[in-house]
């Protein structure tokens, strides 16, 4: 239990101490279950409505096999195996190259064959439901890394740099469109063409010349393909760093911003804070790494309304870093507290707007911190035995509602993290802002109108139980929308169970509706 008493005090003594606000945070951590995974699965997934989605890819010569399993978290079960598509017609053995979860459904690129590629195999998948396209009309070029040159930027678009030309295709109607070609387009023969989707419904793509006066060229778009405007990146750093893939858990936004890692030449590393300060222009600002040139940038997350965390690890060392900074980078530079967790690979996970976990296996327990705005650097830590395990064996984590999710070694653990607050000074504790739905039951022949408490233009996204998002409404400045229950091809739903989601508001929870004949 040493790791947990330094990581406690570490916690309690390498920050200042500050006032505690009279708000007073209750947390309490239990450990629900522990369940088995008796399948094997490649990837892992969370679905809109919180269940858990569990994907096996089996390749061979000419053929992908999909398979699938969910965790209901309502039931806390898992469902049988499920045969989800076979796909063939394609030559050798293909290779994954992109994987993501976006715009409500999870991408999968695979390449064939590996080595001097012929073609590409796209796959969507919305819960248990696939579809694929295979590109095989394209000249690929024997350095073809779909990694770096592919990347979705809506959901039924995704951008690939060829070797000759940028080509955007169209998932729907299997078609593409040249973005760009010739001159403009070709960057220095030692320099990997790249692509990056941004959060903002804009995608670049980046070209490298290696030439003295010029350092990089990026060329952004929106997300239908049209130009909107170039940048020429002219500080040093960017001739000596690349842009990192955007496809990982973290291509959102943070406070309004969004992120781009930029591994650099040898050791180094850096992170990139961008924001549209008008339409066509892009503020890029330079953060390097903290501390050490050897360390790494693995998570950043949100912690309240102005702060940020941001999780390194230090190759040098084999150790892992979190460093907390104020809000936005480029005004608050300087960390304001860190800590230091060992060999130990933390994960941390956003409970709610003021509230973080962050969580670690560790040879025979489990160790899950939480951290709150309100009472701040004070840590809430909890820990639970568990079977022994190699520490160093992959681990993931998932977040819905109250409830923290980890799997470890073909085990899925259920912790309740259950957030109360108390008031020293009787003050009123700060609302919550809500969404409604009326009327609940809705008539499939009316129409639904929903409310949230928070006055302001959002949208909502509409699943169904299966994950499968159905619609995306708009809610008006005064935060309210209605809606006739159609899908997103003017088709009536079936009756049933569905969920609202709010996009890009965690502080706004879902919510449950049932549509009725």
């Amino acid at each position: 239990m040493k790791a947990t008493k330094a990581l406690v005090l570490l916690l309690l003594h390498c920050v200042a101490v500050i006032m505690l606000s009279a708000q007073q945070p209750n947390v309490v951590i239990t450990l629900d279950s522990s369940i088995p995974i008796p399948y094997s699965y490649d990837e892992v997934i969370k679905l809109p409505n919180g269940d858990l989605q569990f994907y096996k890819m089996t390749t061979a010569n000419g053929s992908i096999q999909v398979t699938g399993f969910q965790y209901l978290s309502q039931s806390n079960t898992l469902t049988e195996v499920e045969q989800i598509g076979n796909i063939t017609g394609i030559e050798g053995t293909a290779v994954k190259e992109v994987y993501t979860q976006r715009f409500g459904k999870y991408y999968v690129v695979y390449q064939y064959p590996q080595d001097n590629p012929q073609g590409l195999v796209v796959i969507r998948l919305d819960a248990n439901d696939l579809e694929f396209r295979i590109i095989d009309n394209t000249q690929f070029g024997s350095d073809f890394i779909g990694w770096s040159r592919i990347d979705i930027v809506s959901e039924n678009h995704l951008v690939i740099a060829l070797d000759d030309s940028l080509e955007f295709y169209d998932f729907a109607s299997d078609t593409s469109q040249t973005l760009l070609d010739g001159a403009n387009y070709q960057s220095s023969p030692i320099q990997q063409k790249r692509v990056y989707a941004m959060p903002t419904g804009h995608f670049m793509y980046v070209k490298d010349t290696s030439e003295d006066d010029t350092v990089e060229t990026w060329f952004i778009f929106d997300s239908q393909g049209a130009h909107q405007f170039t940048m020429i990146m002219t500080d040093p750093w960017f001739g000596v760093s690349v842009i990192g893939p955007s496809y990982g858990q973290d291509c959102d936004f943070v406070h309004d911003r969004f992120y781009i890692g930029t591994p650099g030449m040898a050791y180094d590393s850096a992170l990139l804070e961008c924001h549209f300060p008008s339409p066509d222009s892009l503020n890029v600002f330079i953060v390097g790494a903290p501390v050490s040139v050897d360390e790494h940038l693995f998570r950043l997350v949100r912690f309240g309304d102005d702060r940020i965390l941001r999780f390194y690890h230090d190759y040098y060392d084999d150790l892992n870093y979190l460093y907390i900074n104020h809000s936005p980078l480029e005004d608050n530079p300087e960390f304001t507290h860190w800590t230091c967790f060992g060999p130990i690979e933390p994960h941390i996970d956003s409970m709610n707007e003021i509230l973080v976990t962050i969580s670690a296996r560790y040879e025979n327990y489990i160790l899950v911190n939480a951290m709150c705005t309100l009472d701040f650097p004070t840590p809430h830590t909890f820990t639970f035995p568990a079977s022994s395990v190699n520490v160093y064996l992959p681990v993931v984590t998932f977040t819905n509602e109250d409830q923290l999710f980890m799997i470890s070694n073909g085990v899925l653990y259920a912790f309740t993290v259950n957030f109360s607050v108390s008031n020293a000074d009787e003050t009123e504790v700060p609302a919550v802002h809500t969404l409604s739905a009326y009327p609940n039951p809705a008539s499939l022949k009316g129409v639904i109108t929903f409310k949230a408490s928070l006055k302001q233009a959002i949208e909502l996204d509409i699943y169904n139980v299966r994950g499968q998002r159905v619609d995306t409404i708009s809610l008006d400045s005064e935060g309210t929308a209605e809606w006739d229950l159609r899908n997103h091809k003017g088709a009536a739903l079936s009756a049933g169970v569905y969920f609202a989601k709010p996009r890009n508001h965690k502080d706004i929870k879902p919510v449950k509706f049932i549509a009725l004949h």
